[in-house]
């Protein structure tokens, strides 16, 4: 697991991003920061991302996905995506999961 912390965005542009490739082993990016997501395959891919955080002792998300966000990108699109401050765990991290051929979604982690 490669924990991912954001490039930062400043008002000079002086800071390069960089461009990361999925996987499906749970890499984690700091809570708070936003995704921008490519799909560089032919066919549509869930990103779920962890939510550490419980209300009232319960797991947020659905039935299909409890405990995470999950966000369906299609083919050739590109998503951004805020990762909420509360949903890090103790270190302010969130796991990111991706199916499928993971490696066919690209993507930025932007500290904004």
């Amino acid at each position: 697991m490669t924990n991912y912390t954001p490039d930062l965005v400043t008002e000079a542009g002086t800071t390069a991003a960089t461009l990361r490739s999925g996987t499906a082993s749970a890499d984690a990016v700091t809570a708070g920061s936003l995704l921008l997501l490519q799909n560089t395959g032919a066919g549509a891919h869930n990103v779920d991302i962890t939510i550490n955080a419980t209300y009232h002792g319960l797991s947020p998300g659905s039935a299909a996905t409890p405990g995470k966000r999950r966000v369906a990108i299609t083919a050739g699109q590109w998503l951004p995506v805020r990762v909420p401050a509360e949903f890090g765990d103790a270190n302010g991290l969130c796991a990111l999961t991706i199916d499928g051929t993971a490696s066919e979604v690209k993507f930025f982690v932007l500290g904004a």
